[in-house]
Protein backbone atom coordinates (compact mmCIF):
# COMPACT_ATOMS: atom_id res chain seq x y z
CA UNK A 1 0.00 0.00 0.00
CA UNK A 2 2.29 2.65 -1.34
CA UNK A 3 0.12 5.27 0.19
CA UNK A 4 0.97 4.80 3.42
CA UNK A 5 4.13 5.07 5.01
CA UNK A 6 5.28 2.54 7.44
CA UNK A 7 6.61 4.39 10.35
CA UNK A 8 4.80 6.41 13.20
CA UNK A 9 0.92 7.55 13.12
CA UNK A 10 0.15 6.30 9.46
CA UNK A 11 0.80 3.30 10.79
CA UNK A 12 -1.27 3.49 13.88
CA UNK A 13 -4.14 4.77 11.02
CA UNK A 14 -3.45 1.68 8.91
CA UNK A 15 -3.97 -0.36 11.99
CA UNK A 16 -7.23 1.00 12.95
CA UNK A 17 -8.42 0.91 9.41
CA UNK A 18 -8.16 -2.50 9.46
CA UNK A 19 -9.81 -3.30 12.75
CA UNK A 20 -13.09 -0.93 11.32
CA UNK A 21 -12.85 -2.86 8.02
CA UNK A 22 -12.66 -6.26 9.83
CA UNK A 23 -15.92 -5.50 11.76
CA UNK A 24 -17.37 -5.15 8.48
CA UNK A 25 -15.95 -8.22 6.19
CA UNK A 26 -13.62 -10.40 8.57
CA UNK A 27 -11.81 -12.47 5.55
CA UNK A 28 -11.12 -9.15 3.59
CA UNK A 29 -8.95 -8.62 6.30
CA UNK A 30 -7.81 -11.62 6.12
CA UNK A 31 -7.27 -11.49 2.20
CA UNK A 32 -4.69 -7.80 3.15
CA UNK A 33 -2.99 -9.70 5.65
CA UNK A 34 -2.45 -12.60 3.62
CA UNK A 35 -1.28 -10.86 0.45
CA UNK A 36 0.73 -7.61 1.66
CA UNK A 37 2.06 -8.70 4.97
CA UNK A 38 3.21 -12.27 4.62
CA UNK A 39 3.46 -12.53 0.85
CA UNK A 40 0.79 -14.94 -0.35
CA UNK A 41 -0.36 -15.16 -4.27
CA UNK A 42 -4.10 -14.89 -4.92
CA UNK A 43 -3.91 -18.75 -5.45
CA UNK A 44 -2.06 -19.33 -2.06
CA UNK A 45 -4.61 -16.84 0.11
CA UNK A 46 -7.44 -18.74 -1.41
CA UNK A 47 -6.52 -22.02 -0.47
CA UNK A 48 -5.57 -20.89 2.75
CA UNK A 49 -9.14 -19.02 3.23
CA UNK A 50 -10.93 -22.10 1.94
CA UNK A 51 -12.18 -19.79 -1.13
CA UNK A 52 -12.07 -19.12 -5.32
CA UNK A 53 -9.28 -17.25 -6.24
CA UNK A 54 -11.98 -14.84 -7.72
CA UNK A 55 -13.34 -14.46 -4.11
CA UNK A 56 -9.84 -12.84 -3.58
CA UNK A 57 -9.41 -10.87 -6.13
CA UNK A 58 -12.93 -9.30 -5.29
CA UNK A 59 -12.23 -9.23 -1.69
CA UNK A 60 -8.41 -7.43 -2.20
CA UNK A 61 -10.03 -4.86 -4.48
CA UNK A 62 -12.60 -3.94 -2.06
CA UNK A 63 -10.64 -3.75 0.46
CA UNK A 64 -7.68 -1.62 -1.09
CA UNK A 65 -10.23 0.49 -2.20
CA UNK A 66 -12.02 1.30 0.92
CA UNK A 67 -8.54 1.45 2.68
CA UNK A 68 -7.59 3.82 -0.36
CA UNK A 69 -10.81 6.06 0.60
CA UNK A 70 -10.18 5.60 4.22
CA UNK A 71 -6.13 7.06 4.26
CA UNK A 72 -5.69 8.21 1.34
CA UNK A 73 -5.41 11.52 -0.06
CA UNK A 74 -8.68 13.38 1.06
CA UNK A 75 -9.55 10.34 3.32
CA UNK A 76 -10.42 10.90 6.88
CA UNK A 77 -7.80 9.24 8.58
CA UNK A 78 -9.18 8.90 11.37
CA UNK A 79 -12.38 7.15 12.12
CA UNK A 80 -16.14 8.10 10.65
CA UNK A 81 -18.27 9.31 13.46
CA UNK A 82 -20.95 6.93 14.32
CA UNK A 83 -24.29 7.43 12.35
CA UNK A 84 -22.50 8.98 9.29
CA UNK A 85 -22.08 7.29 6.05
CA UNK A 86 -19.35 8.17 3.24
CA UNK A 87 -20.39 9.78 0.43
CA UNK A 88 -21.07 7.62 -2.44
CA UNK A 89 -21.50 5.11 -0.19
CA UNK A 90 -25.02 3.63 0.02
CA UNK A 91 -26.79 2.19 2.98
Amino acid sequence: MAWVDASGEEMLDLDQALTELEALDERKVRVVELRYFLGCTNDEAAELLGVAPATVDRDLQFARTWLYRRLGPGGTGRPAQAGSVPRNEVK
